[in-house]
């Protein structure tokens, strides 16, 4: 929808869609840049928003947060969302400030909408609470590693909560929610408290435990490396029995109101079990869930309600080993179960994320719709290792005890920055223009989940290289991710450095866009922010999701098309908008109306029947008289007559199907629209299409000839009466030309029609194969018409035979490899021939004599060897060679 160029931004993007803010995080770690989205003249827009500086004194005064312009000017923005509150819409913010006045740079800021500020120069929010993080006695947290996205209790409506990695191992999951006394006297303030969870790591007695060896350290660690939190009901994690179908059934009498399963379960799909769980789209019975990655591998998954109501010994609900490590399955298990370990290497997850892909839940009461977009999502976890390696797992329950395990999905491509990476790098800073890496405690995050873009939900990984996690008919699929002028991962980490997808609720695509922002090709440190209105070519109704990060749309074109070629011509085609043709055929209804009413009365049509019995008796006397058969002798001589009457009582006579042949000239990059077309005559099919060169030859001339390309196309004609006579076909070559009607439009977006050159008719049979020959610097075209190859030359306007070779049955392909033909005949196997450049002749080098029908055949080169494979009517595929040897 938009781009603009910034400078001098770190990456880390947050959307406040009811404040109709996005924030950007500067380079230097100090402040924000706020942009407001606006409406101009129906033109959706980003403004900047100054910040308020009252004090020109150059004080540190980052440690006080009373306003707004403090938080964004002063700190560093780890973490920002927007979350309900008692159905009113607060602001909540994880920022770090500068100041040395704190023993803990860290605190968490909740913002409302402000009432009296000026909507031109200021934000639109003001501080109502704030807390500062500090460190419990004795002790150590360090610095943060990571945090993770904030979460709201969709349950409750009340809460929101907020994890964080620390440099010590540890992990602290803080909840922010309103307290118990609710609103002030006053009515104008709202009173929030913040509570803490800690997650311990390495105690100190493992700590000093003495070792061996280094390796065996590394995996024995309990610190944690990873955290996220998700909301997910409370029954995926649970163990579930399985029930036949006499006890799932309630023993009800019969009503109109549909039978619910009392037992949600993981509905199955293609890929094993992959599927997810019925639990209504307005999530209450969701609960807030942490999940843990520890550096020996160890997966933990806690529910933070256990928390809240037990407060100590808090013990997960789901466990498995193996995580960052490569595990093919990760399934819970209460022992310390034995898992292969990297030998030569020291890895561990350095960011997780639990998500679910799949159609995004309507809020419509559609039980239907909701039911398929339920049976086509899927639970998955992804871990992006220390090593940049993208592990993906999607969830399913097939033991017999239904425990919930995690199989792990082939991505198909590399996530780890490539070799050009690594030398650009290098390159940019041998020259000086880009500086050594500084090694920063704090990872900001790189894994996003989304919801509702074009109708899915999934994951965006801004990853070395950034791919797109969804869902493909109920089975996670990578789809790579593509953006203009973005520079390679040598400047910055990675390519995409901010990702959001809260967009201003007053975009027109709020619900379905997003924003990227990254490393723009030019000058270290300028970026790019482009404003996306959705992956409609993914998530179209006729998309398809191959696997190997492509994509693949369906385009539906109302017609059967019989043969597509590239016009690859640059001052035609270009790699924005790609120009093809196309053969094509369509049905439709022949109108017979004629034979309701010939034009003759009674009396003149029983005339005719009258003179037509004569004939025949009279021919049939002779017949009988000469002694000899009149179905033989008379056979040349008989004309066709109707085989039927329109009795005009019963009914008139009805329309027929009949095919029409036409060639199209479309349009790529406009979704395949049809710039000109042409029709081939009635009875007219289309069988060969081809874009070739050819070059014009002229005879008795000392000139060069030039080639252009042309558009051929092979015919037959087959009789209204059907197919008593052998067929014919033609030739037609066209060529594309631009229009001349408007010449001052952009000549790369001119008008193109199709110019119809030459045609010539084929008598030998119908055109079932064209190809295109080339020798010595001569490109001719070579014709397969029934059972005859023959090789036109284009010269003077018009084609002329120059070569031939005569087939024993029909024509099926001829496949060319330089001046070397591979024939397949229908019935008669395969034949090899070559063209002679100095006696223009075709001759047979060698054949297969066993006769056989061949459907498609093809060469195989490799090296200085050849072979020839066929496909033949018993569905075998036959290889073979040319034997040289005289027997």
């Amino acid at each position: 929808l938009g781009e603009s160029d910034l400078c001098n931004m770190e990456g880390a993007v947050f959307g406040l869609p009811q404040s109709n803010l996005v924030l950007l995080g500067k380079a230097d770690g100090a402040g924000a840049i706020v942009l407001r989205g606006v409406v101009n003249d129906g033109a959706e827009e980003f403004e900047e928003v100054e910040l308020e500086n009252k004090d020109d004194m150059d004080v540190d005064d980052s440690y006080c947060l009373l306003s707004s312009a403090d938080v964004l000017r002063k700190t560093k923005l780890l973490a920002a969302s927007e979350v309900s509150f008692s159905d009113s819409v607060f602001s909540v913010f994880f920022v770090e400030s500068s100041s040395s006045r704190s023993s803990t740079p860290y605190s968490v800021v909740v913002m409302s909408g402000a009432h009296d500020s000026n909507l031109k120069n200021e934000t639109n929010l003001e501080v109502v609470f704030v807390h500062r993080i500090s460190e419990a006695p004795g002790s150590v947290r360090g610095e943060i590693v990571s945090i993770t996205p904030v979460v709201a209790d969709e349950k409750t409506k009340s809460s929101a909560s907020i994890g964080c990695v620390w440099s010590s191992g540890h992990a602290c999951v803080y909840s922010i929610s309103l307290s118990q006394e609710g609103k002030s006297d006053t009515e104008e303030e709202t009173l929030f408290k913040l509570s803490e969870w800690t997650l311990v790591g390495d105690t100190p007695e493992k700590i000093a435990m003495p070792k061996d060896d280094e390796g065996e350290r590394f995996y024995e660690s309990d610190n944690i490396v990873a955290m996220d939190l998700f909301s997910l009901p409370h029954h995926v994690f649970q163990t579930q029995s399985v029930l036949s179908s006499d006890e799932k059934m309630p023993r009800t009498c019969a009503s109109s109101s549909s039978l619910h399963d009392p037992l949600p379960s993981f509905l199955p799909d293609r890929l094993s079990m992959h599927g997810t769980w019925c639990s209504g789209h307005d999530h209450s019975k969701d609960q807030i869930h942490v999940a843990v990655c520890r550096r020996s591998g160890m997966l933990e998954i806690y529910d933070l309600s256990d928390k809240k109501r037990l407060q100590n010994d808090v013990l997960p609900i789901w466990r498995s080993r193996g995580c960052s490590h490569g595990a093919s399955v990760l399934a819970h298990t209460d022992q310390d179960t034995a898992v292969r370990l990297p030998a030569t290497h020291q890895v561990e997850a350095a960011e997780i994320r639990v998500f679910v892909t799949g159609p995004s839940l309507s809020l419509d009461n559609d039980n239907n719709a909701e039911k398929d977009a339920w049976m086509l999502r899927s639970l998955c976890i992804l871990v992006n290792t220390s090593l940049g390696d993208l592990h993906l797992y999607s969830g399913c329950k097939r033991s017999s005890d239904l425990n919930l395990e995690f199989t792990r999905i082939p991505l198909g491509n590399v996530s780890r920055p490539s070799e050009e990476a690594g030398r650009h790098l290098t390159k940019l800073r041998r020259k000086g223009i880009a500086s050594e890496s500084l090694s920063t405690v704090f990872r900001p995050n790189r894994l996003h989940r989304f919801s509702s873009i074009s109708g899915e939900d999934g994951l965006f990984a801004a990853t070395q290289r950034p791919l797109w996690f969804v869902s493909e008919r109920g089975t996670p699929a990578v789809v790579s991710h593509k953006s203009r002028h973005v520079a390679p991962a040598g400047g910055r980490p990675v390519p995409v450095s901010g990702f959001s997808a809260a967009m201003p609720t007053l975009f027109q695509n709020a619900s379905c866009g997003f924003l990227t922002l990254h490393e723009r090709i030019g000058r270290i440190g300028s970026q790019r922010l482009t404003l996306y209105s959705g992956l409609y070519d993914v998530f179209s109704p006729h998309g398809v999701l191959p696997g190997g990060g492509i994509c693949v749309q369906k385009v539906p074109m109302g017609v059967t098309v019989r043969h597509i070629e590239f016009i690859d011509d640059a001052s035609v085609s270009t790699s924005h908008r790609p120009i093809y043709v196309m053969l094509i055929s369509r049905e439709i209804e022949a109108d017979q109306s004629y034979l309701n009413d010939d034009g003759l009365s009674p009396e003149e049509r029983q005339r005719i029947k009258d003179e037509k019995e004569a004939a025949r008796v009279k021919k049939q006397v002779e017949a009988d008289l000469g002694g000899f058969d009149i179905e033989q002798e008379w056979v040349e001589e008989i004309e066709r007559e109707d085989c039927f009457e329109v009795d005009r009582k019963l009914g008139f006579a009805p329309s027929i199907p009949q095919r029409k042949y036409e060639v199209w000239l479309v349009d790529a990059s406009s979704e395949f629209s049809v710039l000109d077309k042409y029709e081939l005559d009635d009875f007219e099919h289309g069988t060969a299409l081809k874009s070739l060169f050819l070059t014009n030859v002229i005879e008795d001339s000392d000139e060069t000839p030039e080639k252009s390309l042309f558009v051929s196309v092979g015919t037959s004609f087959i009789d209204h009466d059907g197919e008593d006579l052998a067929s014919k076909g033609r030739i037609l070559l066209f060529q594309v030309k631009k229009s001349k009607k408007n010449q001052r439009m952009d000549r790369r977006q001119a008008p193109l029609h199709l110019n119809l050159r030459s045609e010539k008719e084929i008598t030998v049979g119908p055109v079932t194969s064209l190809s295109s020959l080339k020798s010595e610097d001569t490109y001719r075209v070579v014709v397969g018409a029934g059972a005859e190859v023959t090789v036109e030359q284009w010269g003077s306007g018009k084609l002329t035979q120059v070569g031939f070779y005569h087939a024993h049955m029909q024509v099926q392909e001829i496949v060319l490899f330089k001046t070397f033909f591979l024939l397949s005949d229908a019935y008669d196997s395969l034949h090899f021939l070559v063209w002679r450049e100095s006696d223009k002749s075709l001759t047979l080098l060698a054949k297969d004599y066993e006769p056989t029908q061949v459907f498609a055949a093809g060469l195989i080169s490799r090296g200085g060897a050849m072979a020839f494979v066929c496909h033949d009517d018993r569905q075998n595929l036959k290889f073979f060679s040319v034997c040289t040897c005289r027997c």
